[in-house]
């Protein structure tokens, strides 16, 4: 067997391990994410000493899922809501897939730590939940909605929880409103993902709740009961969600009721939120103790939000309350300063000292892709001019394949992923059209040997690809550590790049099988 004939069966088995690989990889990513028991957790135990005097008689959270802010803010219901106290822009975080967010709004923490960083994981959460607290005060808890996460995700949190049979079933339609009650509907979120935010089919979704909503502010006197409503996430104008774009992960929290503040403004003054103190801010109007896991720092944990969004009378109570929080800051910082020896024991700087722990690996891996594609030259026998063109055609490939997507999906990041079942297809197309455009110019530039040209060149590219791909194991672990990768497009590489794997590599295979038939006829 010829040289070119050896060399198209190595690359295509090549292609077929690459393969092989970009399926188990890419596939089983998303069970890299959650890690339900939580991460650097630091429990504090809390009691109310000098109880609220008051406690409201209703106390209701509506979750809309998958609600806009500029969606909210056309809203009745929003407007009366805070005329009975106030809207703020809540930040929902980095990390704006649905389970995660139910566990942020309900525990007080971040996904980082709350481990709830997918939607494919059910466990429950062993972060302290405000449903929890409220069952273990004697409260009755009742949920409501057309998904049973919130049920799945904090055992023991609720007393009953109505699961409806279709999205046509309005949740909000009970017959007896407990102490605490969750409304969860999904049919904006639903809307959202079908048809897009700006779709006909979306407005009326977001009518259909408004007029759901009004119906239950009917029922609830907002002098004795509490209701604060809010999204887990917003969308991005093409539908999707799960990174930072500003649509995405800013939505509207209002707070009306017993115990909240009023304060007028209007969408262009509204103050800022932080999504994790959802759960505390609830604590508080109910005169509960806070989630024993909550967030708490000094200068980093939102939750002197606490005494702008509230008002209470009783200066005993407030007191107590603010206490409490000081405490929680005290506990957090002191057992931050055990595990970072010495202070300042702050959350910011643990984060950054894990984060550090990455950049070693990353200058490693950078290494190994470095040597890899040496002695690839080596192996082949490359001249300069060769090894130039052949870094030049790579960089293309990854250029186009960065820039198809971005004109097809958008950014590089959780929200281009509208629906799995459109993604898959629409992942594989976008990094098989970028193949294809490389495939095209080196045809174009290449000499007579072109065809064993480009095998020498894809098969470079997958194996560089490949290594990328086992190298983000190697770098960020398995699964995914604290804190999550800073950037987007460090999570979502696994994602993009078992595709532009999988891609690659057919393209090598047909190429390298193509290679070795050419030379088994020509040597007959």
């Amino acid at each position: 067997m010829t040289r070119d004939g050896r060399r198209g069966i190595v690359s295509a088995l090549f292609a077929i391990a690459g393969a092989l690989y970009a399926f188990w990889f890419g596939f089983g990513y998303a069970g890299v994410h959650p890690n339900h028991a939580g991460v650097f957790l630091v429990p504090v135990e809390d009691r109310v000493d000098a109880p609220l005097p008051m406690r409201p008689r209703h106390t209701v959270l509506v979750v809309v899922d998958g609600l806009r802010r500029d969606a909210a803010e056309t809203m009745t219901s929003t407007r009366r809501i805070a005329a009975a106290g106030q809207c703020r822009v809540s930040d929902q975080g980095t990390y704006t897939f649905s389970r995660p967010e139910y566990a942020l709004l309900s525990t007080g923490l971040e996904v980082d730590r709350n481990g709830a960083r997918s939607n494919d994981c059910a466990d429950p959460m062993g972060a302290e939940s405000i449903w929890q607290i409220a069952r273990q005060s004697g409260l009755v808890v009742a949920g409501s909605g057309h998904l049973d996460w919130f049920d799945e995700l904090f055992a023991g949190g609720f007393d009953r929880f109505r699961l409806a049979k279709s999205h046509d079933e309005n949740v909000f339609d009970v017959a007896e409103l407990a102490d605490l009650n969750l409304f969860h509907p999904l049919y904006i979120d639903e809307a959202a993902h079908l048809h897009r935010p700006a779709s006909p089919e979306h407005a009326a979704a977001v009518a259909r709740v408004d007029r759901e909503i009004g119906a239950l502010l009917d029922r609830l006197d907002l002098t004795r009961d509490v209701v604060v409503m809010t999204a887990d996430h917003g969308h991005r104008d093409e539908g999707g969600h799960g990174g930072v774009q500003p649509d995405v992960r800013y939505v509207l929290a209002c707070f009306g009721g017993l115990g909240v503040a009023r304060v007028e403004n209007d969408a262009a003054t509204r103050r800022p939120f932080d999504g994790r103190v959802t759960a505390p801010a609830l604590s508080l109007l109910m005169g509960l103790r806070f989630p024993k896991h909550m967030r708490a720092g000094h200068g980093e944990d939102g939750l002197d939000a606490l005494w702008e969004v509230t008002r209470f009378d009783d200066a005993a109570y407030v007191a107590d309350r603010k206490a409490a929080v000081e405490r929680f800051r005290e506990i957090n910082r002191v057992a931050l300063e055990g595990h970072l020896g010495g202070p300042p024991g702050t959350w910011s700087r643990l984060e950054a000292q894990e984060a550090a722990r990455v950049t070693p690996k990353l200058y490693l891996m950078a290494i190994v892709l470095f040597a890899l594609f040496g002695a690839r030259v080596v192996l082949l026998g490359l001249d300069a001019r060769r090894v130039v063109a052949m870094l030049a055609w790579i960089g293309f490939v990854v250029l186009a394949t960065y820039l198809v997507h971005r004109r097809l999906m958008g950014e590089l990041d959780f929200s281009a992923i509208n629906r799995k079942e459109a993604f898959l297809p629409k992942s594989f197309v976008t990094t098989g059209l970028a193949v294809l455009l490389g495939a095209g110019v080196h045809a174009l530039s290449s000499a007579r040997r072109g065809l064993a040209r480009y095998v020498d060149d894809a098969s470079t590219l997958v194996m560089l690809l490949l290594a990328a791909n086992m190298g983000h194991i190697f770098v960020y672990g398995w699964p995914l550590p604290f804190p999550l990768p800073s950037t987007m497009i460090e999570r979502y590489f696994p994602l993009v790049g078992s595709f532009a794997l999988l891609t690659s590599s057919l393209a090598t295979l047909s190429a390298g099988l193509l290679l070795a038939r050419r030379e088994r006829d020509a040597n007959r």
